[in-house]
């Protein structure tokens, strides 16, 4: 054989090995599985789009269900998509847009709460009304009010004046009493408190007595609450990729929790209207983060 013909021979089994290779063979797959297509789900499609594009993206919703292999990589998106994917099949899904409370019903290998942590709102409202008074923390149930703590240092509790409604007649005398002698209402995420039936209520009872409340969510806002941290969808891609990469580097996976990543939302008309000053963006946040 020839130098010529052996150096063909060479690059044929050069570049047959290359194709061989993990890199060539194909990229890994992540499936979104959801209930039903939705504009939300779509963004949190091209997010993870643009900021991984070395993966295979694709979405299985109830009505239009693709074949998911057992090496995909599965996004459950929502607390209603285990409704027609069999969890206990796969071994490779993470939740997504799901609540700390929803995830533990779900048979997943991690997942990534929704809900801001009970502790980063305390930071933040620490921040924004400063002051010696304690801050005001409704809980229903004594269940609620152990939960709502156990995320909590010892000092951060000191800070709270926790009112238990079962103690009271009504929402209103609770509230009351958690407003009395405190700087401020900080909401928890717990909707038999904070719904569209006591939120009115709420903000009117605590506006009046020159008080903001900091929380539950960004939902909140436009209702008239003054401040809170909220993960939008482009921190919910950072993260899901971050717990992807994390199992294929080390093979194991990153415990479930709150999501690191977040901003911070004020309704400007609230601070205006109780004069508050509200901090620049970039020194709250390095304040955040010392605390």
């Amino acid at each position: 054989m020839d130098a010529r013909n052996s150096m063909m021979l060479y690059l044929r089994i050069f570049f047959f090995s290359l194709l061989s290779c993990p890199l060539f063979a194909g990229q890994d797959s992540i499936v979104l599985v959801a209930e039903k297509d939705t504009p939300a789900l779509n963004k949190l499609y091209k997010n993870l789009q643009l900021l991984a594009p070395e993966y295979k993206y694709s979405i299985s919703t109830e009505k239009s269900k693709l074949k998911i292999n057992s090496d995909d990589f599965v996004i459950l998106v929502g607390s209603k998509a285990p409704q027609y994917f069999d969890l206990a099949k796969h071994k490779r899904s993470v939740a997504a847009l799901v609540t700390k409370q929803q995830a533990n019903l779900l048979e997943v290998q991690s997942s990534i709460w929704v809900e801001p942590p009970l502790s980063r709102q305390l930071t933040l409202a620490n921040l924004v009304v400063p002051g010696d008074k304690k801050i005001g923390l409704l809980v229903n149930s004594e269940e609620s009010k152990q939960e709502q703590l156990s995320g909590l240092s010892e000092l951060q509790k000191a800070m709270l004046k926790v009112v238990n409604l079962t103690e009271y007649e009504n929402i209103n005398q609770a509230l009351y009493h958690a407003l009395k002698d405190t700087r401020l209402l900080l909401g928890s995420y717990n909707n038999r408190i904070y719904n569209a039936k006591n939120i009115k209520n709420i903000l009117i009872t605590s506006y009046r007595q020159q008080k903001v409340l900091v929380g539950p969510s960004r939902a909140y806002l436009k209702a008239g609450s003054f401040a809170t941290t909220f993960s939008d969808l482009s921190h919910i891609a950072k993260r899901i990729l971050e717990v992807i990469k994390q199992y294929q580097l080390s093979g194991s996976w990153t415990a479930a929790d709150y999501n690191p990543y977040y901003r911070i939302l004020f309704n400007q008309q609230v601070a205006r209207s109780l004069n508050i000053r509200v901090m620049n963006d970039d020194v709250l946040k390095q304040r955040m983060r010392e605390q």
